[in-house]
């Protein structure tokens, strides 16, 4: 399937978050980017953190980013990962339940914002910045940028004019993401029994059909 980077919709501006894990040495780096309607780049931002899980940093990007102020515009919200969309519907999170009472205190003081999957593919923007945070220092304080630097110019232009990637996708994730609001997976059946038939569309859209056709 072809994936690519969706601008949001008028007057919106769409925040991609992701976060860095580097297990071995305990140590990430969370990155995201607000874009408006046009794919302009607005602000981006990344830091080093301790790193528990990778689930732990990617919330850790969801909650520095609308942490931010947003002057009351309607805003969208765009990750790659499906982790998080459980633990802010789930009340007995453990070792996240500080962190995704935080998360979904800011999600409702900004009125629930929609928040969707997409793939690596479509957040790569906030995926480099992410791996920018993990390689600073654990005292560096919260990296601002106002313009996007030079090595994401590429990968802005690329997103801006909508340039796909392909991927594999296995059908036994399709539910799920179905669910989670991507937008390159369309659900038209019952999901208990699929198979992935890509669609000719200029989006890149996945029609799932019964497996038996």
């Amino acid at each position: 399937i072809s994936i690519k980077w969706l601008l949001p919709t008028n007057f919106s501006i769409k925040l991609n978050i992701n976060g860095a894990f580097k297990g071995k040495y305990k140590k990430g780096g969370i990155g995201g980017i607000f874009r408006n309607s046009g794919g302009h780049w607005i602000l981006g931002y990344y830091k080093s953190a301790i790193a528990y899980t990778p689930a732990y940093m990617e919330l850790l990007a969801l909650k520095t980013g609308l942490a931010f102020d947003k002057k009351n515009f309607n805003l969208e919200i765009e990750m790659d990962t499906t982790d998080i969309f459980c633990l802010l519907d789930n009340d007995t999170c453990s070792i996240y339940s500080n962190l995704v009472t935080e998360c979904r205190s800011l999600l409702k003081k900004l009125q629930n914002p929609p928040i969707r999957h997409n793939f690596r593919e479509g957040n790569k923007v906030a995926h480099f910045l992410a791996t920018q945070g993990s390689k600073q220092s654990s005292s560096s304080p919260l990296s601002l940028l106002e313009q996007p630097p030079n090595a994401l110019l590429k990968a802005i232009h690329e997103d801006r004019i909508g340039y796909t990637k392909s991927r594999t996708v296995s059908t036994t994730i399709f539910a799920k993401l179905v669910e989670l609001g991507n937008r390159f997976v369309t659900c038209t059946t019952n999901i208990d029994n699929m198979v992935a038939v890509p669609m000719n569309e200029p989006n890149g859209t996945l029609t799932l059909c019964n497996s038996t056709t």
